[in-house]
């Protein structure tokens, strides 16, 4: 059986921990040639040398997802690097502090805002005359669960999510003539770098907090990136030819309830 990404060229932003590097390991594995892109240069260089190590191919390209030339680069080295450009993974994001609108200061609103909004619609701005180039494409954008539900402390957040997935059909919509998709995966609380500390600090201290994160999720444990990552990998493939402007919950059952 072939592997189900074979022959194509993917970014995946973020893609030095968590979500985006299970991601680039699991699209390697499937035939993907990949582009690393993300701030700390040697974590997304590990992740890069993990890649070529088992066989793959991978470049990583330190990126800043808030400034267009970076952007511009990224997108630039890897059709230079591999050719074309298939896939990308939106993936990079940050969350501001647990703050109501009244406390949260205005330098956490920008960043926020500047990395998970702005940041996407750069890497689509240049991503997409290049996968227009290729002769369509998939665009897959990490969104969450707090797109569709309000939660407490985290407006800021909660709206960069909800951007991001109304953004995703518009532009599912402007590029469907062009054999491009727009699609979101929504997780729910997933261990990743970014949530590590927060969760460390409630299942250390247990009690009531841990017990409400985890009872939440009704399939009783918390997400893993891998469990993310396949739903990525359905969505960049053409198993999901048919599948556009949709946003896909992975959150163990948050959101029935």
């Amino acid at each position: 059986m072939a592997n189900r990404l074979e022959g194509k060229v993917a970014i995946i932003t973020g893609a030095g921990s968590g979500i985006g590097e299970a991601t680039a390991i699991i699209f390697a594995r499937e035939g993907a040639q990949v582009a690393l892109a993300g701030r700390r240069v040697a974590k997304i260089q590990a992740v890069a040398d993990r890649i070529t190590s088992q066989g793959g191919e991978a470049v990583a390209v330190q990126t800043d997802v808030r400034h267009a030339d970076q952007v511009q680069n990224l997108v630039n080295k890897t059709v230079e690097r591999f050719g074309r450009l298939d896939i990308l993974f939106n993936n990079a994001g940050i969350r501001a502090s647990r703050s109501t609108v009244v406390d949260l200061t205005e330098e956490e609103f920008d960043r926020t805002m500047a990395t998970d909004v702005k940041g996407l619609w750069l890497c689509c701005k240049y991503a997409i005359p290049a996968m227009i180039q290729s002769g369509g494409g998939s665009i897959i954008n990490c969104s969450s669960i707090s797109a569709f539900i309000g939660q407490p402390l985290q407006g800021v957040y909660n709206v960069t999510k909800g951007g991001i997935d109304v953004l995703s059909k518009c532009m599912a919509l402007d590029f469907a003539k062009n054999n491009i998709r727009v699609n979101n995966v929504n997780p729910g609380w997933v261990k990743t770098e970014m949530n590590a500390e927060e969760l460390a600090q409630m299942e250390l201290k247990g009690g009531k907090e841990w017990e409400e994160v985890v009872r939440l999720h009704p399939m009783g444990r918390l997400g893993e990136p891998e469990d993310v990552a396949w739903a990525v990998v359905y969505l960049a493939s053409d198993e999901s030819s048919w599948v556009t402007g949709a946003s896909f919950l992975i959150d163990g059952g948050y959101c029935c309830q």
